[in-house]
């Protein structure tokens, strides 16, 4: 073989490399392109963010074996079924205690998440503190890895998506609860039980693991949002804010229409942390809860964020079809 010919067959060796190298950087960074362009296309679209980054919530809620049909089946269909794991605290309703066969319908998992604490002989509004603990010790040894824990009544409305978003950028190793802000009564304040409220996980665990150490630590009035904002504050866990960025309120004790008519009894004004507001100013667009809600006012709300897509909700545009419908 020649000279010329060497040449030319290593000359055409050597482009057949760079060939090959070119093509799988084009076939790598187009594969890289079309995976990013998805993840992308799916967090901005939907507005959320990844399904392995959301953070794990478990929600207490507080309600009485009489409403096993009614108000806590409302709960449950309306929002409730969107928490990661949940449980409704009372006695055993009768329906399931008797295994009444005109409960085959409803949903087992509806049926499966009531928990009647151990230990609880008497469900009363006065023994409400009592309740309380008995399901936070209980929740602490059986399910204590969640990220965070939303404790909540039979009448409060969840709006699980915001809760989401404004949980996304917190430490649950943190101890910290976030909630509507009340100024009095307890050291840095408390959290209006009715709005709802959250723990932390290391919350859950330095009252959970203290109330199962010796259960008498904490104070029991009855009075169970202060209560427990008093035992927190013993165990070094204390509130942190929970307004938006203009001030408004995410949290809210008492219902939609009220706050955003300026409903305000005499008591919140000598109570909230934060100024009272009203009609669109009332509520963050990223609100979180409302308390006193009926069924009607759950099903209205529910149907009103059907009807929005969750990447452009705002307040104004969920009150104006709140009030419509």
């Amino acid at each position: 073989m020649g000279l010329k010919q060497k040449t030319l067959v290593s000359l055409i060796f050597f482009l057949g490399i760079i060939l090959y190298i070119t093509y799988k950087i084009t076939v790598n960074r187009t594969y890289f392109d079309i995976i990013s362009y998805h993840f992308k296309y799916f967090n901005e679209s939907n507005n959320t963010i990844n399904l392995s980054e959301q953070p794990r919530i478990f929600c207490l809620l507080l309600t009485s074996k009489k409403n096993f049909q009614t108000k806590a089946k409302v709960l449950y269909d309306v929002w409730a079924n969107k928490c990661d794991n949940l449980r409704f605290l009372s006695l055993k309703p009768d329906e399931l205690a008797q295994n009444i066969t005109n409960t085959q319908s409803l949903d087992e998992r509806y049926k499966e998440s009531w928990l009647e604490p151990t230990g609880l002989k008497e469900d009363s509004y006065d023994k409400l503190t009592n309740k309380m603990y008995l399901s936070l010790k209980q929740i602490y040894k059986i399910d204590p890895n969640y990220d965070w824990y939303l404790k909540a009544d039979d009448d409060t409305f969840i709006f699980i998506d915001n809760l989401r978003k404004f949980l996304s950028d917190k430490n649950s190793s943190d101890s910290v609860t976030y909630g509507y802000d009340f100024k009095v009564l307890v050291d840095n304040g408390y959290h209006s039980g009715g709005a709802g409220y959250l723990l932390s996980k290391e919350a859950l665990k330095r009252i959970g693991s203290k109330l199962d150490e010796n259960f008498e630590f904490c104070p029991n009035s009855g009075i169970e949002d202060v209560d427990v904002a008093k035992c927190l504050r013993n165990l070094g866990v204390y509130p942190k804010p929970s307004i938006d960025e203009q001030g408004r309120e995410r949290f809210h004790p008492l219902s939609l229409s009220d706050h955003f008519s300026g409903n305000f009894p005499q008591w919140l004004h000598q109570y909230s942390k934060n100024p009272l507001k009203k009609a669109i100013d009332c509520c963050s667009d990223t609100s979180i809860s409302f308390h006193y809600m009926s069924k009607e006012d759950m099903l209205k709300a529910k149907y009103s964020l059907e009807q929005i897509n969750s990447a452009n909700f705002t307040f104004k545009s969920f009150i104006q079809l709140f009030n419509k419908t």
